[in-house]
């Protein structure tokens, strides 16, 4: 690997590994012994962050080698990847979320997966893979690879790794949210495990998403300095 791409690698790296360490079932719980669950939750976030900074502005320096040429079905696959995600993102974050940190009451409730949690218990981090995964496609660079394919490895083996252990640490209630939902979206709906009503995901969430994802597809030439693709770049869809 060159040189030039080697601070968003280790950066990403960093973020990623991070994650998993500090969250790990070897050293969370001494951390959270010696810090209390509130000091272990800032310390992580603000390790988090610094790291993500980090790897944001490797990103913007790291030099472009492509990989493989953009074609119009690559921008699509993130335009309605990003779509989803947003609906995802919107309405996770606005929804009582059975695997979040203080979730035990939701995972307490008859039903333990309300609104999009029935599409998949986690709908922010699939979110995250929907985009990242996206961008990865439309960009077909090296360094968009690594910046990229980091987001899409963490958001996705987080999600496993939040299963594992809520799983260890909360059996039974696990089990009965794992029965009403799934970590794939749709697949409960489709095996017939849960019912996917759109009343309860929320119109005025779903309408926040899609108001969302049109500000962002109108403001990504001004944010990131690349248009959304050259045959849209006129008119901004």
């Amino acid at each position: 690997m060159s040189e030039t791409f080697f601070p968003l690698f280790a950066a990403t790296v960093l973020f990623v590994g991070g994650h998993f360490l500090l969250s790990s079932r070897a050293l969370r719980p001494a951390l959270v012994a010696r810090l209390g669950q509130w000091g272990y939750t800032g310390l992580y976030s603000a390790l988090s962050l610094a790291a993500f900074i980090w790897m944001c502005v490797a990103y913007a320096r790291a030099p472009i080698l492509e990989l493989w040429p953009g074609e119009e079905y690559t921008w699509w696959i993130a335009a309605l990847g990003s779509l989803a995600a947003s609906i995802l993102l919107v309405c996770g974050y606005l929804t009582a979320n059975p695997t979040a940190l203080f979730g035990g009451r939701v995972l307490a409730r008859d039903d333990p997966a309300p609104g999009i949690f029935k599409v998949t218990r986690h709908p922010v981090l699939w979110a995250v893979a929907l985009w990242s995964g996206g961008h990865l496609i439309a960009n077909g660079d090296a360094s968009s690879l690594i910046f990229f394919g980091g987001l899409l490895a963490l958001s996705l083996g987080g999600a496993a790794h939040i299963d594992a252990r809520k799983s260890a640490e909360d059996g039974a209630r696990w089990r009965k949210l794992a029965a009403a939902t799934s970590f794939v979206p749709f697949a409960a709906a489709l095996q017939g495990r849960a019912r996917i009503d759109l009343a309860e995901i929320g119109w005025v969430r779903i309408a926040l998403a899609v108001a969302l994802y049109l500000a962002l597809m109108h403001a990504h030439e001004w944010f990131v300095g690349v248009p959304i693709a050259p045959w849209t770049a006129s008119w901004a869809l």
